[in-house]
């Protein structure tokens, strides 16, 4: 048998305590994390509330802006339409039948609901194409006329271009603001204002 008293004996030293490696390590992993996840979540807060006050400005800023009134044209190989303010109340929409050449203007009451205002005039006769149908396109644009109050024209002008001549035209619309605000309905006859040719040669006699 062997004599236990005989085995070396190793006594601890006072003050010495059991470490282990591995409870160290992860504690200090532990900690970064903590730290990592604070900063992260501070710059969220952060982030977040400046992306706020620069929504709330935006939204003051947009508030500010002005209205503003948008005009529209479309074309087909029968008929071209657009819209123009006629008035401070409503616009008008142009009609053009390319095959006739009937160009018309209708203008609606908002307070009726209802179309009360009518303007016709020929395309055909403004350009002088014989009265033979044709291609064309046209837009609205503005223009303040001067005129009395009994006779006023509507603040838009209507462009009617012929793209196989090039020949254009311009046309007025003879609106009485005060007939609207009574609620009467007007017709009339379209003013051809001016016109026009977009040939690429330019004719030398007109230029002198």
């Amino acid at each position: 048998m062997s004599d236990s008293s005989r085995l070396p004996v190793v006594d601890a030293m006072p003050g010495d305590q059991p470490t282990s490696p591995v409870t160290g390590c992860c504690g200090g992993l532990r900690r970064l994390w903590f730290a990592g996840a604070a900063l992260v979540a501070v710059a969220g807060l952060g982030a977040a509330f400046f992306a706020g006050r620069q929504s709330q400005n935006a939204t003051v800023d947009l508030d500010s802006l002005p209205l503003i009134d948008a005009t529209a044209a479309v074309a087909s190989e029968d008929y071209s339409i657009a819209t123009g303010p006629i008035s401070d109340r409503a616009e008008g929409l142009f009609v053009l039948d390319h095959n006739s050449g009937l160009l018309q203007c209708h203008v609606i009451y908002p307070r009726l609901n209802q179309f009360m205002a009518s303007f016709t005039a020929n395309v055909n006769d403004a350009l002088g194409t014989g009265g033979k149908g044709g291609k064309y396109i046209m837009v609205t644009g503005a223009a303040n006329f001067q005129g009395s109050a009994n006779q006023r024209l509507a603040p838009s002008v209507l462009y009617v271009l012929d793209t196989s001549t090039g020949n254009f035209v311009c046309f007025a619309v003879p609106f009485s603001q005060a007939m609207q605000n009574s609620r009467k309905p007007q017709t009339g006859t379209l003013i051809p204002l001016a016109n026009g040719g977009a040939s690429l040669v330019p004719d030398r006699d007109r230029l002198r």
